[in-house]
């Protein structure tokens, strides 16, 4: 993993593994691994979970980017 700090716990991240394709999810430290997102449906829709030595990059995503077209940022 070229960034060898790890993101803190269960904040959204985009996340590249080591075949070079990107996921949008979370670092859970409770299992140490990086786990993708797959839908909105709570914590019980959990996506595929990828140990962090399978991880070459991470870098959060970027607050003012949301992909849910019902919440609306007022400044």
């Amino acid at each position: 993993m070229e960034n060898t700090n790890l993101p803190s716990d269960h904040l959204p991240i985009l996340f590249t593994d080591l075949s070079g394709l990107s996921h949008e999810g979370i670092y859970n430290s409770a299992i140490h691994a990086f786990v993708e997102k797959i839908g909105d449906e709570g914590p019980e829709d959990s996506g595929i979970s990828y140990a962090a030595e399978e991880i070459r990059e991470w870098e959060y995503l970027d607050d003012q980017e949301s992909s849910d077209p019902d919440i609306m940022n007022i400044l």
